[in-house]
């Protein structure tokens, strides 16, 4: 068997297996966010220090996959909507994150209030790149079917979804907790 399928296959299983710990991290916050009355910020720093390794995974392994398959071809690349899109979703949820630790996390931790519509629609925003990204991953099927701008319409329209549903039941649940000091952390 050829090296070079060898390492393809590993770099493939190893993009999967840091998607896997990335996405059941984010369920299991985002879970944890919805049943508790109080919201652990050492956990949430926990969780954000596994992400951010498990991201960092994902690009390297991420850009080994696409230079396998399109080489040095840029061009060919960006004609492709899929892993075009798949690389502005990522690109996004990468800085999604960034902003989630430069402005919503500290405001949290100081029990600012003002911090919570932030912290919730960076949140929806993350768990919603989170889950396409993993709809992009399987979406060989109707891919072919898809341009580039039908890709970014359901990323969007997810991420608006999201927002919304997060903005109407999770915010005030997080400001109450803010409000009564339940914040562990």
């Amino acid at each position: 068997m050829d090296a070079s399928l060898l390492l393809h296959q590993g770099v493939l299983y190893g993009h999967v297996t840091a998607f896997a710990v990335a996405f059941s991290a984010v369920l299991r916050e985002d879970l944890a966010l919805l049943k508790a009355r109080g919201l652990d910020l050492a956990r949430l720093s926990r969780t954000a220090r596994t992400l951010t390794a498990a991201l960092a995974v994902l690009w390297l392994t991420g850009l080994g996959l696409l230079a396998f398959e399109y080489g040095s071809d840029l061009e060919r690349l960006w004609a492709s909507p899929k892993p075009t899109a798949k690389l502005l979703v990522v690109t996004a949820l990468t800085c999604n994150g960034l902003a989630l630790h430069v402005w919503a996390f500290p405001a949290l931790r100081g029990n600012d209030r003002s911090g919570a519509s932030l912290a919730v629609v960076l949140g929806a925003t993350s768990s919603a790149s989170w889950l396409y990204a993993a709809f992009m991953g399987v979406a060989r099927i109707v891919s072919p079917a898809l341009s580039l701008a039908d890709f970014l319409a359901g990323y969007g329209l997810l991420v608006t979804v999201a927002v919304s549903s997060a903005l109407l039941f999770v915010r005030p649940q997080l400001v109450r907790a803010l409000e009564h000091g339940r914040l562990t952390p």
